[in-house]
């Protein structure tokens, strides 16, 4: 199996012109071929949700609403026992299945020590073969102390990727995560950046140990980001719901953002301080810095697609909220502060709001930002994990 290349130097117009081959998925929309990284915490149940994709893609079954070709695929299980790997099948496949399709192998050389002909060979014995499995990448490194880490990551990595691009292939490399917590959830993969540099696509597995759901968060060139939410049930890793990036972002939006959206639609127009807005919103255990920082970073996500604009102003005394609905002329930001007190301002808003105003007369300082609707958050529960599938 190979695939079709592209000369080393091409114009720009030559390349427009060519028809390159569309992307090879092995899971649609989740696992193209190249080389692929699943990392996640030890014992969290990588091995066995890798077994049973093995066995779904050498078999043709769905993964996740995903049809899929079958196609041979090789897992290198170098942490198991053939009797550990009979045992865990026992419980995947039904009686009537006849997987064989799926080739295992508990023993491997290294990168650079012969498993790249390894490798090869299995190719030429099974040209259809699709995926290539490692579990773990750990168990095929070389050790090798000269020189950087950065270095030797990328050296090893590189070498399954050019494999990987020369077949047409997709090679799943199963690694661990760091112990230590990040901002950055693909900084917690274990050992250095030229791991996730060198890989097409990454899934990053969490889960609380002994929990009955787990997140994969997926990555990669051909594709945008997604979130997976998975529950395990009989050992077998089933998809609760499944999210975009832009999803996502929305999640991440607080609620009493939404319920001062809908408050503002209420009164059509406000003025006041973040402190007179949350009582006058009826939220409470929110501190209006808090308040004021979130409205800064979401606003444009939470009030654009009701017509809400909204400015901030800032004086000696107080800092002002005003909001009002866009009427689509464009000349919101020619506004004059002091029109505002028409606006029927609540009567939780306090007094001392007035003065503040009178203070700004001539002021048109602000900023104006947009919004969207909030994402639905999932729900149901798991039922109780296989106590069996922790490795």
């Amino acid at each position: 199996m190979t695939t079709t290349r592209l000369p080393k130097t091409i114009t720009a117009g030559a390349l427009l012109a060519t028809p390159i081959p569309p992307v090879k998925w092995i899971i649609p929309g989740l696992l193209p071929a190249g080389l692929a990284i699943f990392a996640g915490p030890s014992k969290a149940g990588k091995s066995w949700l890798t077994l049973w994709l093995c066995l779904q893609i050498s078999q043709g079954k769905s993964v996740w609403g995903r049809e899929i070709e079958p196609r041979t695929v090789l897992y290198f299980s170098l942490e198991d026992t053939l009797g550990r790997l009979q045992e865990r099948l026992y419980q995947l496949v039904d009686a009537e299945e006849d997987p064989e399709r799926l080739i295992l192998q508990t023993e491997s050389h290294g990168i650079g020590q012969g498993l790249e002909e390894q490798i090869v060979s299995f190719i030429h014995t099974y040209p259809d073969i699709s995926l290539i499995v490692i579990d773990t990448l750990q168990k095929v490194r070389k050790g090798d102390q000269n020189g950087s880490m950065y270095a030797n990551d990328y050296r090893d990595i590189g070498a399954l990727k050019e494999l990987a691009d020369k077949y047409g292939i997709c090679i799943l490399l199963v690694h661990h995560l760091r112990k230590q917590s990040s901002s950055d959830p693909y900084d917690q993969i274990s050992g250095s950046t030229g791991i996730m540099g060198v890989a097409d696509t990454t899934w990053l597995m969490h889960r609380q140990r002994m929990s009955k759901t787990a997140t994969i968060r997926v990555i990669g060139r051909d594709m945008d980001e997604k979130m997976l939410h998975i529950r395990e049930e009989n050992c077998v890793w089933t998809l609760d719901e499944e999210e975009t990036a832009e999803q996502q972002a929305l999640k991440a939006i607080p609620d009493y953002l939404w319920k001062v959206a809908d408050y503002i639609d209420s009164v059509g127009k406000w003025q006041g301080t973040a402190t007179e807005l949350l009582v006058a919103a009826n939220i409470s255990d929110v501190k209006p810095n808090q308040f004021t920082r979130k409205m800064a970073h979401y606003a444009r996500d939470v009030f654009g697609p009701r017509g809400i604009e909204y400015k901030y102003t800032r004086t000696e005394q107080k800092r002002l909220f005003e909001f009002f609905h866009d009427d689509g002329d464009g000349g919101d930001d020619d506004i004059d502060i002091t029109q505002l007190s028409g606006w029927g301002i609540p009567q939780t808003s306090s007094s001392s709001s007035a003065s503040s105003l009178r203070s700004l007369e001539g002021s048109k300082h602000g900023r104006s930002v947009a919004t969207g609707q909030p994402a639905e958050k999932p729900t149901g529960t798991a039922p109780n994990p296989c106590e069996a599938a922790s490795a």
